[in-house]
């Protein structure tokens, strides 16, 4: 299922790369005692699994096509044994193709997100200094194996080939109305995308909607856990706040686009009203 929404200049296509087998909870978020929200648990996390999906944002505008994030790539993936990413058959549902892709803004550096780079000859690369600085200078001490192999077979060719830019804080670099937020706690320079001042995609902030209501409930792959609930906790009162869009890549598909309101997130039906 394709979702899109006009945002300002730009198109925006939500796609899914693919979507692992639900998980236990227990697995996902091993420190979550669900028992003290039960509402949001069996709102969210049903029959105590976490179901998730690799997602990428495809953003259409006047100079071409950028993606946010590439998704966990064609496989295979030691870490993912048997899923194979159909980004290139989203795309072309989308009315897309890798010729097309101009730019690619990656939240953060891990497998899920970066898997495709690989695939698109024209585009240029974005990514911040400091999730940059991160996984290139710390190298296997940076996060876990399936993760530092895929920084090197992914993103090092990039770099070595000139075609990866590192923005600094002030963002340059990027197309008009695409503004990176620093969004630190899942990884070190963990960004989320805000797309003309109305739509957040949100990376990895959040895995689960659950999150947006018991922010502590850490993901596993949150490298620095009171950072990453900070900043949960800080970008959740910001969506509600501004009435910004939320696109989150590891929500299901059925509810990969919402708001939050009154500190929960409230999905945009498929044929809901225009942001």
């Amino acid at each position: 299922m394709t979702r899109q929404v006009e945002i300002g200049c730009w198109t925006v296509f939500v796609l899914t790369d693919c979507a692992p087998n639900p998980a236990p909870c227990s697995y996902a978020f091993p420190d979550a005692d669900l028992s003290t929200h039960p509402d949001a648990a069996s709102r969210w996390l049903s029959e105590n699994l976490f179901r998730t999906r690799f997602g990428v944002c495809l953003l259409r505008g006047p100079a071409g096509d950028m993606l946010v994030d590439c998704g966990v790539g064609p496989g295979p993936t030691a870490y993912f044994p048997g899923l194979t990413g159909r980004l290139i058959d989203s795309l072309a549902a989308a009315g897309s193709a890798p010729e097309r892709v101009a730019d690619v803004v990656f939240t953060h550096l891990h497998v899920d997100h970066v898997g495709w780079s690989g695939a698109f000859p024209q585009a240029r690369f974005h990514v911040a200094e400091a999730e940059w600085t991160h996984w290139s200078v710390a190298g296997v001490q940076a996060g876990l194996p399936h993760h530092v192999a895929a920084f090197e077979r992914c993103i090092a060719p990039l770099a070595a080939s000139g075609r990866l830019h590192v923005f600094g804080d002030d963002a340059g670099g990027l197309p008009d109305g695409v503004r990176p937020l620093p969004a630190p706690g899942h990884t070190p320079g963990h960004h989320a995308v805000l797309v003309q001042g109305r739509l957040l995609i949100a990376g990895d902030l959040w895995h689960n909607p659950a999150q947006i209501e018991v922010p502590r409930w850490c993901h596993r792959a949150d490298q620095d856990k009171p950072r990453a609930i900070a900043s949960r906790t800080a970008f959740a009162a910001q969506a509600e706040r501004e009435g910004w869009l939320v696109a989150a890549g590891h929500f299901t598909e059925d509810v990969s686009l919402g708001r939050i309101e009154a500190g929960r997130f409230v999905p945009l039906s498929p044929s809901g009203a225009s942001p």
